[in-house]
């Protein structure tokens, strides 16, 4: 019986730990010497499952995050990165500025 209490214990507690719901969000910025950011903001995602698969491939970039904003000058680029459910899932974001 204490087994068996033991081993529902663990697999609660690895349950809770897998599949709880925190959210890292991890940012890093890069400015060209141009201080105006922009007036235009582009974005381009994808999102990695269980680190092998791709959502969108290599289309998480800063030339097709300035496609999708119109923009022809960056000024300003943004990465995101959310993991979620201790990096099952984890979500890109290019995230440009810019004329």
């Amino acid at each position: 019986m204490r087994k068996n209490t033991l081993t529902l214990a663990a697999s609660a507690a690895v349950a809770m730990f897998t599949l709880s719901s925190c959210i890292t969000v991890n940012s890093g910025a890069a400015i060209s010497s141009n201080s105006h950011i922009g007036t235009k903001v582009g974005e381009a995602q994808s999102g990695i499952i269980l680190g092998l698969w791709s959502t969108k491939g290599q289309q998480n970039n800063i030339r097709e995050a300035a496609r999708q904003g119109g923009i022809t000058t960056v000024t300003h680029v943004e990465y995101i990165d959310q993991s979620v459910l201790g990096g099952l899932y984890i979500k890109h974001t290019t995230r440009v500025y810019g004329q």
